[in-house]
């Protein structure tokens, strides 16, 4: 008998569709979505599309998909929506992600205060509402420093200040990219830490921390940190891995994670891994899509669905094949006409994949006028991460973004 399973926000059809059709294979899905449903519905048992920022409406409308139905799991992969998971479920009645243990996955003040109490590895911070509070932590710190929206994801609004010249702009940044519901405006002053930015997607359960996938993030765009790719797989040298694995399980158990899918980042600086912040939910921007493609067999949907059911996945193994993602960006701002492969790159046997991924008409803009303002990716695959990086240059230089300008 097939597990019935309550999905709170499908996400994007071109970033989540992977999961959704995964987890459908495995356990009959049950969707509440804030906006239309339509690409979700071969996926999906039955739905309902309800204003996700209302409590009531929320409310009303999970006892309307669950009447007569026994729901063995509720999870979401979408950042702002880990709370209300954690809160629907733990109003079902239905075992999943602690409120609290989301809620701290969703704050990064709370975060630093845990892994400092619990002496997890991370950076030194204070968090300030104002530029003068700022101007004074950024002293204490020393310059350079990282600010950052309290609650962010995909490194939106984040920056790096080499001097108190640049301080106020950057907090009003931050301040301004910030999720509508976080009224309070407060961000984080960090320390900057040196050393290559990683990511760990794991599978916690039962008090124990299960990662299986790592990537090595690509950002550009300075000051600012925004991610334009990924290389996953077996990306890490077995010293490394293991000083990654503890840390990780480290940060994870100090924030009381379980029965969830996480998302971990860290920098590996020369005192070793130290822990950026934990999302509560399936790693963003296609890496677990690159685990599967780097592990044939592994399924992102098979992972979320026992997890969330409280068993262990059973597709789980070695990622062996190093795989890596660019993100595709106009050169300037612009009106979206379309993208168009070179034809040398398209007959390149290691190129997996080129995607659209927003439509004609589409206005993108670069940071920091936006964030994540992509017309599409590619996918290539490499026996070593110097020539995956080389592949991924090949694919930001022989894919034209094309579109007139704005205005």
């Amino acid at each position: 008998m097939r597990n019935t399973v309550l999905v709170i926000g499908s996400g994007y059809q071109e970033f989540r569709q992977y999961v959704l059709k995964g987890l459908a294979h495995h356990c009959d899905v049950l969707l509440l979505n804030r906006g239309e449903v339509d690409w979700q519905l071969p996926f999906v048992t039955d739905h309902r599309v309800a204003d996700l920022d209302d409590p009531e409406a929320v409310g009303e409308a999970v006892r309307d998909l669950v009447h007569g139905r026994t729901v063995a799991g509720v999870l979401t992969w979408e950042e702002k929506l880990v709370v209300l998971a954690a809160t629907v479920g733990a109003e079902l009645g239905v075992p999943t992600m602690p409120v609290e243990a989301a809620q701290a996955c969703r704050d990064k003040a709370v975060q630093r205060t845990v892994f400092a109490a619990q002496n997890v590895p991370s950076a030194r911070f204070q968090l300030v509402s104002t530029a003068q509070e700022a101007l004074r932590a950024a002293s204490e710190l020393g310059y350079p420093v990282v600010v950052k929206p309290r609650a962010q994801a995909a490194s939106i609004g984040v920056q790096v200040v080499r001097s108190e010249a640049d301080l106020r702009a950057a907090v009003t940044l931050a301040q301004d990219s910030e999720f509508s519901s976080v009224v309070d405006r407060q961000v984080l002053i960090e320390e900057f830490l040196v050393g290559e930015e990683i990511s760990v997607d794991s599978w916690v359960l039962d008090g124990e921390v299960h990662p299986y996938v790592t990537a090595l993030k690509r950002t550009g765009y300075p000051p600012f940190f925004e991610e334009v790719g990924h290389v996953a797989g077996p990306v890490l040298d077995p010293a490394t891995r293991r000083a990654v694995r503890d840390v990780v399980e480290r940060a994870n158990l100090a924030l009381g994670v379980d029965r969830s899918l996480t998302h971990t980042e860290l920098m590996l600086t020369a005192d070793g891994p130290k822990v950026i912040e934990v999302n509560g939910r399936l790693g963003g921007e296609l890496i677990p899509y690159l685990a599967e493609l780097s592990a044939p067999g592994l399924s992102a949907g098979e992972i979320a669905a026992s997890v969330a059911c409280g068993s262990a996945p059973r597709s789980v193994r070695p990622t062996d094949q190093l795989v890596g993602i660019q993100f595709l960006y106009p050169q300037r701002d612009l009106v979206l006409d379309g993208i168009s492969v070179a034809g040398e790159l398209a007959d390149s046997a290691w190129l997996r994949t080129v995607r659209q991924v927003r439509e004609p008409g589409a206005q993108l803009r670069l940071p920091p006028r936006e964030f994540l303002g992509r017309a599409g990716f590619g996918i290539v695959v490499g026996d070593d991460v110097p020539t995956v990086d080389r592949r991924l240059a090949q694919v930001a230089a022989q894919v034209t973004v094309s579109g007139h300008p704005l205005g």
